[in-house]
């Protein structure tokens, strides 16, 4: 009760924009994503509302989630890895974990995290019953990555952007919604505590309102799932892109290109230019209309090189892993030496962060491949700095003149 009384009180003497710039984007301004919960893509698909939104937007019918349940799914969104997370449990990721917030900011860009049925900013909790009276939990926190992470859970302002479907609709009603909206509506909305038909008929009367001119501008909204509704290989889940970004002739079509849920954070990097997170996030796909309309492609999309063993059933060792002692490892450092999507570096209070733990091995090596329980990560050595090198080709070109000047001495008669 006094940590939600602080951060109300935080509140009250903080002065917010009522609307901020937009700062624009290669491709698009800003970034709805709306999440629902376990369901089958092939089931998802045949959806009469799917069939009507997909008349609106982009199916992206080669899409997977990362693992089982549905919390490392959100973690992935959010920060490149799910860190080996198996469960839907109560976990804190430490303070020198960086997230997609550490970018949004970097990039000065505007965000808020909408849970439906949230009680308010600093609710920390791992459930809360809400609106629907059906005498089961409304809110969860493991449908909520960001009330996880310490880098967010500890610092006021960040959490008191994380709030509840009252203020969507007020920040709607406004003209004021973020540039970065991350949705997630109540345990009835989502389909969970209901069916496959509620959650899409929700989803579809929540989503044809800003199609029609409730969020104007050139909004990309990503409606998805956290995982399929089995928990068979490979996962697959129902992806769709809609907003006013979709171009006439992108819209009632398919994109067949390979994508996960760290293309969200691949995309938002390539189209903001920003920095990336050093994790899986470098080598993922960006979404192929909005590299299309970017002007510059500085890294082409591909399939990754295990595609025929993707998996992505259950989870890899890593330091939330609960199932196994044996699996239970350290957090592992980003890799240092990386260039992202948008060709920048990692960013750089990230590094300052780890310091001297650059020099471990890391398993982020940045070409795209999926790691899942059946096909672990490996630990590789850190991707060198672009200064290193530049420093190492100076080297390898001096070297390699005098070699030539021996050689041209040795010829001399």
């Amino acid at each position: 009760m006094f940590r939600l009384i602080a951060f109300a009180l935080l509140g009250l003497f903080t002065c917010w924009p009522a609307k901020a710039d937009i700062i624009p984007g290669r491709t698009f301004d800003r970034f709805i994503s709306i999440w629902l919960g376990k369901q089958n893509y092939a089931d998802v698909v045949k959806d009469p509302s799917i069939i009507e939104l997909k008349k609106q937007g982009i199916l992206l019918t080669n899409y997977y989630a990362h693992s089982h349940p549905s919390q490392p799914n959100y973690f992935a969104a959010i920060a490149g890895d799910y860190f080996g997370l198996d469960n839907d449990g109560h976990v804190r990721v430490p303070i020198q974990i960086s997230t997609v917030v550490d970018l949004l900011d970097w990039r000065e860009l505007s965000w808020k995290a909408y849970m439906e049925d949230l009680p308010g900013p600093g609710f920390l909790a791992a459930a809360s019953d809400g609106s629907t009276g059906n005498g089961a939990w409304d809110y969860v926190r493991q449908h909520n990555p960001f009330a996880s992470f310490d880098s967010i859970n500890l610092n006021g302002s960040r959490l008191l952007n994380i709030v509840s479907f009252n203020e969507w609709n007020a920040d709607v009603g406004a003209g004021a919604v973020p540039q970065y909206a991350f949705l997630t509506p109540n345990m009835m909305n989502n389909g969970r505590n209901t069916s496959l038909a509620h959650a899409t008929k929700w989803a579809r009367e929540f989503i044809e309102p800003m199609l029609s001119g409730g969020v104007k501008g050139r909004t990309l909204i990503l409606l998805t799932y956290d995982e399929a509704g089995d928990d068979q290989a490979p996962n697959q889940v129902m992806s769709l892109l809609l907003g006013g970004s979709i171009p006439s002739s992108k819209k009632g079509t398919e994109d067949a290109t390979f994508y996960t849920h760290y293309s969200i954070l691949s995309t938002l990097q390539f189209n903001w230019q920003m920095p990336h997170l050093g994790r899986y996030d470098v080598g993922a796909n960006i979404f192929q209309y909005v590299q299309d309309l970017g002007s510059k492609v500085l890294v082409a999309n591909k399939d990754p090189p295990n595609m025929g063993k993707v998996n992505n059933a259950g989870s890899y060792p890593g330091p939330l892993n609960s199932k196994d002692a044996d699996k239970k490892l350290p957090y592992p450092p980003p890799n240092l030496g990386l260039k992202g999507s948008s060709g920048l570096p990692l960013l750089d209070h990230v590094v300052n962060l780890w310091g001297i733990r650059f020099k471990d091995d890391t398993p982020y090596d940045g070409n795209g491949t999926l790691y899942d329980a059946s096909f672990p990560p490996q630990l590789v050595p850190q991707t060198p700095l672009v200064e290193e090198q530049e420093e190492q080709e100076h080297h390898h070109d001096h070297d390699l003149h005098n070699a030539r000047a021996d050689a041209d001495e040795d010829e001399d008669p």
